[in-house]
């Protein structure tokens, strides 16, 4: 069965419909963050889709909140690598308190901004 014009038109807007939009994108992000402290990989995998959809949200409210959770991620593994090699001069658990406690919050605050469609004010700050 041959498919006319029409119909192939009808089949590529499915498939425009069938895709997330860069807001979806942005959710399952912080999803995989905050599911990072049950299943460590899935930080790996949002890291990795902020990247491949970085191009697609430029220009956009939704930018600030990709810069957010790529901050989000390397400098929780930088604390994180500290407090692992500090933990033997015992200062390193309460580096990685502190570091749960930091990702914790950019994790939560980020959401209800995005939830809220509103864009991080200041994505490279620390806060």
């Amino acid at each position: 069965m041959e498919m006319n014009k029409t119909d192939i038109k009808k089949s590529q807007e499915n498939d425009n419909q069938k895709r997330l939009s860069p807001k979806n994108i942005t959710q399952i992000v912080y999803l995989c963050q905050a599911l990072s402290f049950f299943f460590g990989i899935t930080v790996i995998a949002g890291v990795i889709l902020n990247y491949l959809k970085r191009d697609e949200v430029k220009g956009t409210w939704l930018e600030s909140h990709f810069v957010w959770q790529i901050r989000t991620f390397w400098i929780g593994l930088m604390a994180s690598f500290v407090g692992f090699i500090l933990v033997f001069i015992l200062i390193g658990f309460l580096i990685l308190a502190a570091t749960l406690v930091w990702i914790i919050y950019r994790v939560i605050r980020g959401y209800l901004l995005l939830d809220a469609d509103k864009p991080i004010e200041n994505p490279n700050a620390f806060i």
